[in-house]
């Protein structure tokens, strides 16, 4: 699964003139939520149970984030008990207008990995560097490297109207989140590589993974 951003599913959307329904799930973990016409993500929670957990592994209450956790009740001949997915996500307890009546998602945050960490030692989305970058014209496609608490390597695939001012830009939005003290270096390539899953990250923290 990859996280569908907002940007994508508007794009998605104008493309085919129609509305883009989200869903949720993984390779291993298989199909684990799906939108519904009312815009909210439902649990497939005839055959699956979700929990959301802590790092010890202790459930968290409805409204709080953390580790999406999963046990199948339909596997029984390999089943998965409290199988980790490494997503991080937030439980609703709201009811939904569709009336399906099943449990619901409140957020999908992204993985554990894409979160980065301040200088005073806050920890937060990546989302939060890629938003200014995402707003400035003139930029194809870019990726963030978190390679230190004080060092932040952003490489960018300009477009022919990337003017000079966008390193500024980028610099000025990601010390405004992670701190003044930050070095931020902006690489301008032809290419930025797929993970090896074939995935895209728009933010890698080196931090967050060790």
């Amino acid at each position: 699964s990859e996280r569908l951003y907002d940007h994508q599913r508007d794009e998605i959307s104008r493309i085919f003139g129609c509305p883009v329904a989200n869903g949720y799930g993984g390779r291993d973990a298989g199909f684990i939520a799906h939108q519904c016409p009312q815009g909210s993500m439902h649990l497939t929670a005839e055959d699956i149970l979700v929990e959301i957990v802590d790092k010890d592994g202790n459930a968290l209450p409805n409204g709080t984030a953390g580790e999406v956790v999963v046990t199948h009740l339909a596997t029984s001949e390999f089943p998965f008990i409290r199988y980790r997915t490494g997503d991080v996500a937030i439980l609703s307890d709201a009811k939904c207008a569709c009336g399906r009546g099943l449990p619901m998602l409140e957020e999908i945050q992204g993985r554990t990995t894409d979160f980065v960490m301040a200088t005073d030692g806050t920890i937060m989305h990546g989302l939060a560097l890629v938003y200014p970058i995402r707003d400035i014209p003139g930029i194809a496609a870019f990726k963030v490297v978190q390679e230190t608490l004080e060092r932040v390597m952003v490489h960018i695939i300009p477009e022919e109207s990337c003017g000079q001012q966008v390193e500024t830009l980028i610099s000025q939005g990601i010390k405004a989140r992670l701190g003044q003290t930050v070095n931020v270096q902006v690489l301008r390539v032809d290419d930025i590589p797929k993970e090896k899953s074939g995935k895209y990250r728009y933010v890698q923290s080196l931090i967050m993974e060790n």
